[in-house]
């Protein structure tokens, strides 16, 4: 055996050990850098509380609704005072969370197949294979942000309305039946309540 072929054999396999692990210490850094920017993004993207409650009146002041939630309230309001028999109402939507924005993401593939071959003649193979994915951020000039695919509205936990005519039981199951079809929520997360008499 010649002990100069196996010292450069040794360099090599030495210098290919060093270069694949710079190449995994820059997959594992890229990886941490996709969670740290997409957990800074959705903290800074105001999620909501874990439960999101907000009134709308018909008597007040007419505004248009700046949210999903308050559109969806505004919307449910109106359509339940049109009902014949209903007075004033007053709708409360219970939400589970807030919104959920899906980022789009770069994805990184990538397969590399090693040959080694020693001084017998033996070989040896080592396949390395890479998966990443980091969120697409973009700057806007006022700085970076996410750039997002879809928005997932919140689901609705609960409804209470109470409306002036409720105590009317015909009337009552008329406003459950359209709370359940306008949300799309299970009758049990409806309560519907009579107005108090001024």
């Amino acid at each position: 055996m010649d002990f100069k072929k196996l010292q450069e054999k040794f360099k090599d396999t030495k210098k290919l050990m060093y270069y694949l692990l710079i190449a995994i210490l820059l997959g594992v850094l890229l990886m941490l850098i996709g969670n740290v920017t997409t957990s800074l993004n959705s903290s800074s993207l105001g999620e909501k509380d874990k439960k999101n409650t907000i009134q709308v009146n018909t008597n007040t002041a007419a505004g248009t609704p700046s949210t999903y939630e308050d559109k969806l309230k505004k919307e449910l309001t109106d359509t339940l005072s049109q009902i014949e028999g209903v007075g004033k109402v007053v709708v409360t939507i219970n939400f589970e969370e807030g919104y959920e924005e899906v980022p789009v993401m770069n994805k990184n593939n990538s397969d590399r197949r090693i040959e080694e071959k020693d001084s017998n003649g033996g070989t040896r193979i080592t396949t390395e294979k890479t998966d990443s994915s980091n969120a697409v951020i973009v700057n806007d000039g006022s700085g970076s942000k996410v750039v997002i695919t879809r928005r997932i509205n919140p689901k609705v936990a609960g409804v209470i309305v109470v409306a002036e005519g409720a105590e009317n039981r015909k009337l009552r199951d008329d406003l459950i039946l359209a709370v359940r079809t306008v949300l799309n929520v299970q009758e049990h997360k409806v309560a519907v309540m009579p107005m108090k008499k001024k």
